[in-house]
């Protein structure tokens, strides 16, 4: 090996060093108040009912001001000042208690005006009037490790600046509407969100199942509940799983209530009959409450072997009116869907 080829590999290391380092100091830092919340006056639905209007992101101006009110307090009792977190509302249903009276399950937060996999406001909103009440998130990392909702940063015309080889950092993420109308989200919003529409869940989707990224990722999540006093809204979020490795792995983080363990990138699963009890098995053991599988997998026997072991079975992604009815009608508890409404299913 060259000289010059040894002091490269010695650069390469020392810099992954750092950035290993810089990532974990990251998440250790105390985390800053919730920025940039939406304004009412910024709402892109002005027309929406009275009971829809909300205004969960705090501008940075009243923020500053916050910050100057407090100028007189010591620094060190400032920093080290604990959110104090709030308690489950009495009444307030949990995560299994809402999916078990919806069959629909808004993928990506729901499509809006015919755009799929948004993750926006104005599409959850768009599918909360029609009446759905459980939506899916996926969730991706920031450049500075923080939760946004966003399918994958494939495409670079979505937002100004914002692309696969240009991952953006949380707040740059917040500012940029996609397409230029749609409000994006990241997950302290989506934390707000919760907190102002009690009968909603959430089903996650965290791409990753490395487990030195979904330790890093389901940190950040956590320290965005604290930052805001509302881990109490975990009771409403059902995580999902890839593998029983990422189960474990998450155990080892949180008593997460909620699991759905998801098959589409589970390798380790070939679509029999007996492989799929295998699963269901495996739930079944670790109180793990549902299963999701494409439809393509999707036979009416299935249902028998999940209702033998009491795990509700989802299937994604349907969008057929016709074909979600057959499904609910062949055994399936709730169906993943961009577009379809209660009402298409009556």
């Amino acid at each position: 090996m060259t000289k010059h080829k040894i002091q490269r590999r010695i650069i390469d290391r020392a810099a992954a060093a750092m950035l290993g380092f810089v990532m974990i100091i990251t998440l250790l830092l105390p985390t800053s108040r919730a920025q940039a919340y939406f304004d009412s006056d910024q709402a892109v639905n002005p027309e929406r009912p009275a009971h829809m209007e909300w205004t969960v992101r705090q501008t940075q101006t009243a923020d500053q001001e916050q910050d100057t009110d407090s100028t007189d307090e010591e620094p060190d009792e400032a920093e080290d000042a604990e959110v104090l977190e709030k308690e489950k509302p009495e009444g307030e249903l949990s995560a299994t208690e809402i999916l078990a009276n919806s069959q629909l399950i808004a993928h990506a937060m729901g499509a809006i005006d015919d755009l799929r996999t948004p993750n926006c406001l104005e599409g959850f909103l768009a599918q909360y009037e029609a009446g759905v009440r459980v939506f899916e998130a996926d969730l991706r990392l920031t450049r500075d490790v923080k939760n946004v909702l966003h399918h994958d940063w494939w495409y670079p015309d979505w937002q100004k600046g914002i692309s696969y080889t240009n991952i953006p950092t949380r707040e740059k993420f917040v500012s940029e509407k996609i397409l230029g109308q749609y409000t994006p989200l990241s997950f302290l919003d989506l934390l707000l969100l919760m907190e102002q529409y009690p009968d909603i869940c959430i089903v996650t989707d965290t791409k990753f199942t490395e487990s030195d990224i979904f330790f890093i990722q389901f940190d950040s999540l956590l320290a965005d509940a604290h930052e805001l006093g509302l881990t109490y809204l975990f009771d409403r979020i059902f995580v999902q799983v890839y593998s029983k490795e990422m189960y474990v792995g998450l155990e080892n983080i949180y008593p997460f209530p909620h699991y759905i363990y998801t098959l589409y990138q589970d390798k380790t699963f070939d679509g029999t009959a007996d492989s799929f009890r295998e699963k269901v098995a495996y739930c079944a053991e670790h109180d793990i409450e549902g299963i999701t599988i494409p439809d393509y997998w999707w036979r009416p026997s299935l249902a028998k072997i999940a209702e033998e072991y009491g795990i509700k079975v989802y299937v994604h992604t349907i969008n057929d009116a016709d074909k979600a009815k057959e499904l609910l009608d062949s055994g399936v508890s709730a169906l993943y869907s961009d577009s379809l409404t209660p009402a298409d299913l009556t």
